[in-house]
């Protein structure tokens, strides 16, 4: 394949365009799209798939080292990435390859399409997409390009003035791009780090512009995102510059932490400040603290709004945030309690260590006959287990008996009720 050609075009099914599946980086985005574009509308199979690692890099202004790894990195991404369809009660997964391979020295990877993709992907006469790949060689976020062809897949509905736009669920549009609820719970994270990213990567580039972005509420609650796009300008910009100001975007004065952390999940800003005139600070500070510690236990059912604004509204999370100090004061005393215990613990056995090594320095310092008689008293004042513990080991190191695990304390102890420098009574 001349991978400079600029007729490579990017064909699916419209089933395959709004199937819901993960693509984490954007070597996966591209790697997957110039697969799609080796394949020619008159194929009646799918064939081995060659691309140059080389040309590859070159097309999407690829410079640094590590080309070789994002490619394998890429393929084998694509060999686990699961696709996944609905229809009513009916549903269909499979993935993207079937296998991929790069030889060393080949300069090339070969691929193949996972077979169950053949009718999103061959033959297509009706009831699909398609646009030339150079349109989004200079897409930088896989949601982007996600984004752009569920778009651009509306296009076909523009009106005389190229004006067209497309209403997705919020939760729809999470699941077309492969976000799981872990992923940007907070709809700001998802409209900053995914939306505006995506808008802006896409109209910087000449096929279609999202000229404004409606976010409707079911009650308190984003519950739907919709796009107003239109046929774009003739002329690129580069994708570094500035992107057009859209309506949902004006400029916004600096909230307050708290007040951007309640319109994050999802008050709205008037609501918000009418809090802020109604309470304290520390109590808002207090709902937020514990509706996110509800979330992340997963105990809100229902409306996370409307748990937030039940907590305000009953001071709710001032006595979950007095609760939560006194346990962490009680933890706290436990673990100091515990700790000092352990240490008193440690610095006994060390004093005991010592005295040991002491004792028993003193012990062999004694002449030879002192020590006979005394390991001789300690044997005669021993009886039972104790007693046959150290006959063995006078058996097994007749010169130090006394070092032997099982009547070593037990002989320093002994040793240690005479007075030192004194003959022990015969």
């Amino acid at each position: 394949m001349n991978i400079d050609e600029k007729s490579l075009v990017v064909r699916q099914s419209n089933e395959l365009i709004e199937a819901s599946y993960k693509i984490a980086s954007i070597g996966e985005g591209r790697l997957m799209r110039m697969l799609i574009a080796q394949i020619k509308p008159d194929d009646e199979d799918f064939k081995t798939y060659r691309i140059g690692v080389a040309d590859f890099a070159r097309f999407f202004g690829i410079t640094h080292n590590s080309i070789h790894e994002q490619i394998e990195k890429s393929a084998r991404a694509l060999r686990e990435r699961e696709i996944y369809i609905r229809k009513g009660k009916s549903w269909f997964s499979t993935g993207w390859l079937s296998s991929a391979k790069y030889t060393e020295g080949s300069g090339f990877i070969e691929v193949r399409f996972d077979k169950e993709l053949k009718p999103y992907l061959l033959g297509l006469k009706s009831y699909f997409t398609q646009y030339e790949l150079e349109k989004v060689v200079n897409f930088k976020s896989g949601y982007a390009m996600r984004l752009f062809e569920l778009l651009k897949k509306e296009q076909f509905k523009a009106d005389g003035k190229g004006y067209f736009k497309r209403s997705f669920e919020y939760d729809e549009l999470r699941g077309f791009l492969g976000i799981d609820k872990k992923e940007y719970a907070f709809f700001k994270d998802f409209r900053v780090n995914v939306v505006q990213v995506a808008i802006r990567e896409i109209n910087a580039n000449p096929d279609i512009s999202i000229i404004k972005v409606d976010y409707p509420k079911t009650g308190r609650k984003v519950s739907h995102i919709v796009f107003h796009c239109e046929k774009a300008k003739q002329l690129q910009l580069d994708i570094d510059e500035p992107a057009p100001t859209l309506e949902e975007v004006p400029a916004r004065k600096e909230h307050p932490e708290y007040i951007s952390e309640l319109i994050a999940i999802g008050i709205d800003e008037q609501t918000a400040y009418r809090w802020k005139r109604k309470y304290t600070v520390a109590r808002l500070h207090q709902a937020i603290a514990y509706t996110k510690a509800m979330q992340e236990k997963g105990k809100i059912r229902d409306s996370v709004t409307g748990f937030l604004a039940n907590a305000i509204t009953n001071n709710i999370g001032a006595s979950w945030v007095e609760d939560r100090k006194k346990k962490e004061q009680v933890k706290n005393a436990t673990d100091t309690a515990e700790r000092q215990k352990q240490e008193a613990e440690a610095v006994r056995i060390e004093q005991e260590r010592a005295e040991r090594e002491a004792t028993l320095a003193r012990f062999n310092a004694l002449p030879d006959t002192d020590k006979a008689h005394i390991r001789a008293s300690y044997g005669a004042s021993l009886k039972g287990i104790v007693l046959s513990q150290w006959e063995k080991a006078i058996k097994a190191n007749p010169q130090s008996p006394e070092t032997s695990k099982p009547v070593f304390v037990s002989f320093l102890n002994f040793y240690k009720t005479f007075v030192p420098g004194e003959r022990p009574p015969a």
